[in-house]
């Protein structure tokens, strides 16, 4: 029969190794995807534009600034009760921009952002403009164009 022999050192030997070998393994798992967070446009920028266009909005312009890479798109809820989803217009530089197209006022906005984003997510300016009506009566007709303006 044989005896086995351990020294002093041989359980810490092997802790040691132990430790070394789970941290070489978890060195190298794949990298976990970054984590994404819900934020609400500035409330503060809906506020301020809302008398912008005292003839009638037929649009909203959306920046979200400090961003390399923008989300696709954005939720967008409108007073009138409806919301879209609208896709990215463009990213110039750090900065995504985003059109909605409403002739209702903005009252939210949500994006999926990384969770380490620090910038600004805004209501930039609205399109102004009105709906084309038509009035008749039995002597004239006449109606306004997009610009507000009489036509014949």
């Amino acid at each position: 029969m044989k005896t086995l022999h351990v020294s002093k050192w041989s359980l810490p030997v092997v802790f040691a190794a132990l430790v070394a070998a789970v941290a070489l393994v978890m060195g190298m798992q794949p990298a976990h995807a970054q984590g994404t967070m819900t934020v609400h446009v500035k409330q503060a920028s809906i506020s301020d534009h809302a008398g912008d266009c005292p003839g009638g909005v037929i649009g909203a312009h959306f920046v979200i600034n400090q961003i390399a890479d923008a989300p696709d798109s954005i939720e967008v809820s409108f007073a009138d009760g409806s919301s879209q989803t609208v896709v990215l217009a463009k990213q110039s530089g750090p900065v995504g921009h985003y059109n909605a197209m409403s002739d209702a006022l903005v009252v939210d906005a949500t994006a999926e952002v990384p969770d380490t984003w620090q910038g600004q997510f805004v209501l930039s300016n609205y399109f102004c403009g009105s709906t084309t009506t038509t009035s008749s009566s039995s002597s004239s007709s006449s109606s306004t164009s997009s610009s507000g303006t009489p036509t014949s």
